[in-house]
C-alpha cells in the first residue's frame, strides 16, 4: 500500500518525515500515524487507562523516569482520537542506536482501544492493520528489543513488518484467586517456609525502608558474583516517581532487634502489580523472610483487586522459585529486529550471553 502523508487532526503542525517528531503518515480513511509531542501525553495515558494491553510500563512518567529519551508511535482515526500507539525508548551505546526497554520495565510493546471495535474479526484488522502501521513507523536504529507481557495484544502485523516474535513465560495468579487457592497449589517447601517465616517473629514494614532494600538487593547480586544494573539513585528516583502516582509499594521483613532481613518492590497498574526488585539477606537464611515480604504482598494485590505478575524468569533457580508458589505460567513475547549489519551482530551477542546464563 502506498503511503501519503496528510495532517493526523486538525492542527497548525508542519508535517514532517517520520523520523522526527511531529511527522505523521496515512494508512486509509484519514487513519494517521505521528510521533507524540509532550503535549499529547495526558492523552496517550488515557488511552493506556482503557486499553487491555497497557500497563504501568506505558505510562508517560514511567518512560520519563527510566528511559534515557523515549518517542511514542501513535495511531489516529479519522476523527483523530487517539487508538494505538507504540512506545519506543532509544539510546546511543558507541556506534549504536539501541531500541531496548529501560532498566526495570519488564514490559512494554503496542497496545490498543478495541472499545469500538464489535466482533472479534473487527479487533483483529484493527490490531493488525495499525500494528503493522505502527510497526513501519519505527526507523533508524541498530537493534530494537523489548518484552510484551501477558496482555499483549495480537502481533500479526508486526511480523508482517520483519520483526521477530519470540516466546517466552511469566507466572501470574489472577485476581480472583483466594489464598486458601494459592497454599494449595504451592509446592511442600514453600508452604513449610512460609509457616517458618510466620513463626520467626518477623514484622513487615510497608513503604518504607528503600535503603534497606538498596542494601539487600546488593547483596542479592554480590551474592550472585555480579553488580545491580541499576544505580541506588536509580532506585530511588523510581520509587519517589511510582510512589508519588500511588503507583507503588514496598516490603521489608525484619527481625524482632529490627534487622531487615528480606525486602520487595511492587509496582501496579489499575489492573496487575508486578515485582521488579527484591533482595534478601543470605547471611541469615535461616529466616525465610524472602517468603513472608512476597506472600504480604500477594495478600495486598488480591484485596485490591488486581493480578500478580512475577515477571518471571528463564533462570532455572530464579525459575523454579516462582514456579513452586502456584502461579500460572502465562505467555510474553520478546519483539526483536535488527535495522543494520551492526544490529545483527549486537543481537547475536546478546543472544549467546542469553543462551550461557541459562547453563
Amino acid at each position: 500500500m502506498t503511503l501519503a502523508t496528510q495532517p493526523a487532526r486538525e492542527s497548525s503542525k508542519r508535517i514532517v518525515p517520520l523520523t522526527q517528531r511531529s511527522s505523521v503518515q496515512t494508512l486509509q480513511k484519514g487513519v494517521t500515524c505521528q510521533i507524540l509531542d509532550r503535549e499529547d501525553y495526558p492523552e496517550w495515558d488515557e488511552l493506556i487507562d482503557k486499553s487491555p494491553h497497557g500497563t504501568i510500563f506505558h505510562y508517560s512518567w514511567w518512560l520519563q523516569t527510566t528511559a534515557a529519551d523515549f518517542r511514542i508511535h501513535a495511531v489516529r482515526n479519522g476523527k483523530g482520537a487517539l487508538v494505538a500507539g507504540l512506545p519506543i525508548p532509544f539510546q546511543k551505546r558507541r556506534l549504536l542506536r539501541l531500541c531496548h526497554s529501560p532498566l526495570l520495565t519488564p514490559y512494554l510493546g503496542p497496545v490498543f482501544d478495541l472499545s469500538a471495535a464489535d466482533s472479534i474479526c473487527d479487533k483483529l484488522h484493527l490490531m493488525r492493520s495499525h500494528g503493522e502501521l505502527l510497526a513501519h513507523s519505527v526507523k533508524s536504529f541498530d537493534s530494537l528489543r523489548f518484552f510484551a507481557g501477558a496482555c499483549a495484544p495480537d502481533l500479526q502485523g508486526f511480523l508482517w513488518a520483519g520483526f521477530k516474535v519470540q516466546l517466552a513465560f511469566t507466572f501470574r495468579f489472577p485476581s480472583t484467586s483466594s489464598l486458601e487457592q494459592i497454599t494449595a497449589g504451592m509446592s511442600r517447601t514453600h508452604v513449610q517456609k512460609l509457616k517458618k517465616a510466620m513463626r520467626s517473629n518477623l514484622t513487615v514494614d510497608r513503604d518504607e525502608g528503600l535503603d534497606d532494600l538498596i542494601a539487600l538487593n546488593l547483596k542479592t547480586f554480590e551474592k550472585q558474583g555480579a553488580r545491580p544494573p541499576y544505580s541506588p539513585a536509580f532506585l530511588r528516583k523510581l520509587w519517589n516517581a511510582a510512589y508519588s502516582q500511588e503507583r507503588a509499594h514496598l516490603y521489608v521483613a525484619r527481625t524482632s532487634e529490627g534487622k531487615p532481613v528480606a525486602a520487595l518492590l511492587t509496582v501496579h497498574d489499575n489492573r496487575t502489580a508486578y515485582q521488579i526488585v527484591s533482595g534478601m539477606d543470605h547471611e541469615l537464611h535461616d529466616i525465610p523472610g524472602a517468603y513472608l515480604v512476597l506472600w504480604t504482598a500477594l495478600q495486598d494485590t488480591l484485596r485490591a483487586g488486581r493480578n500478580f505478575d512475577f515477571e518471571g524468569s528463564s533462570l532455572r533457580g530464579v525459575e523454579s522459585f516462582y514456579r513452586r508458589w502456584g502461579a500460572n505460567a502465562m505467555p510474553v513475547w520478546r519483539i526483536s529486529k535488527s535495522g543494520s549489519w551492526r544490529g545483527t551482530v549486537f543481537q547475536l551477542m546478546i543472544e549467546h550471553r542469553d543462551a550461557a546464563s541459562l547453563k
